[in-house]
């Protein structure tokens, strides 16, 4: 919980702005069974279809128990998809995106975000640029990358990585990353 509460504040920090809109809504909007937030800080639990939408607000989101979710924020989104539950979303720049064990995840984040695959989880990413990538453990990764992006795949990890709107591959550097759009 120290952890999620800690990427929360830095995703939030990455994407703050100043000033606030009087206008703005106090928690996030999320539908289905098992779905509930406090403010913008959500949880689904053994969901059937749990939808949580955050506007423009950075937020977060836990998905467990074999969850199915989708998240959406204009800003930061901090997501954590585990056990065997399956995500969906699409994150503003600042991201940081976690899917842990068996869960699936099919994600998209803009610039200067954060994906992690680990375990055995399968996951798609669609990154911005100055984005890191990492898959880790036995886990199966798709990743998409634009202009300067970093994935870093364990030898025991199945990995694709696709760089920029033509999908060309990437620079592999003598560490093992991969390099979208720029050199080692």
């Amino acid at each position: 919980m120290k952890a999620r509460m800690w990427l929360m504040a830095l995703a939030m920090i990455t994407a703050a702005g100043c000033g606030s809109d009087p206008e703005e809504a106090e928690s996030a909007t999320c539908t289905g069974a098992g779905c509930a937030c406090n403010g913008f800080d959500c949880e689904c639990v053994a969901g059937a279809d749990c939808k949580t939408d955050c506007g423009s607000e950075a937020c977060a989101l836990d998905c467990s128990m074999g969850s199915t979710c989708n998240g959406s924020s204009e800003e930061a989104l901090v997501l954590q998809c585990v056990d065997t539950s399956e995500c969906k979303g699409d994150g503003g720049d600042g991201s940081v995106l976690t899917c842990t064990q068996q869960s699936k995840c099919d994600l998209k984040a803009d610039v200067r975000s954060t994906a992690i695959c680990r375990d055995q989880a399968v996951c798609k990413f669609d990154m911005g640029s100055g984005s890191m990538i990492f898959c880790e453990g036995e886990s199966s990764c798709e990743l998409k990358c634009f202009a300067d992006c970093t994935a870093r795949c364990a030898e025991t990890a199945q990995c694709t990585v696709s760089c920029g709107a033509d999908g060309t591959p990437g620079v592999t550097c003598p560490d093992g990353s991969t390099v979208c759009g720029g050199a080692c």
